[in-house]
């Protein structure tokens, strides 16, 4: 069993937010005090005792050891090279299906607004294309 201790100390910095480092194996927290005043020239405002740096060491290895368990069952969430392309396949056809309905929804939109003018035009070009086109009876009798 160690003989030393961690420090929670707390440093005013001069922006006016302070700073909170961990000083571990110390002797004293007068030992604590000077090794941050030393580390990062701050004035020290509170020295707190956290416990022994071998308990300190052994809290902090259980809790980084039981979350490196939990990552390990959780399933991983990275795509195979099959599955993206097969996501990009799938995203290009609904693209794809979104510019048809978009084309088709703006030629309704135009035959909804403009019908009568359709309407009128192709009739119009019914009629020149009756007048013009040559009679049968003429071209037999020639």
């Amino acid at each position: 069993m160690s003989r030393f201790s961690t420090y929670e100390v707390l440093l005013r910095r001069g922006n006016g937010l302070n700073k909170t480092v961990y000083i571990h194996d110390c002797m004293s927290d007068q030992e604590a005090r000077e090794t941050a005043e030393a580390m990062y020239g701050m004035e020290v405002l509170r020295v707190l005792w956290k416990g022994r740096t071998d308990d300190w060491e052994n809290r902090n290895n259980s809790s980084v050891g039981s979350v490196s368990n939990n990552n390990n069952n959780k399933e991983t969430s990275t795509m195979t090279f099959t599955e993206m392309v097969g996501a990009i396949l799938v995203l290009a056809l609904l693209f794809f299906l979104f510019v048809i309905y978009e084309m088709l929804l703006a030629i309704w939109a135009f035959i909804v607004a403009y019908w009568p003018w359709i309407l009128g035009i192709s009739i119009l070009a019914f009629f020149i294309w009756a007048w013009l086109l040559p009679d049968e009876e003429e071209n037999e009798q020639d």
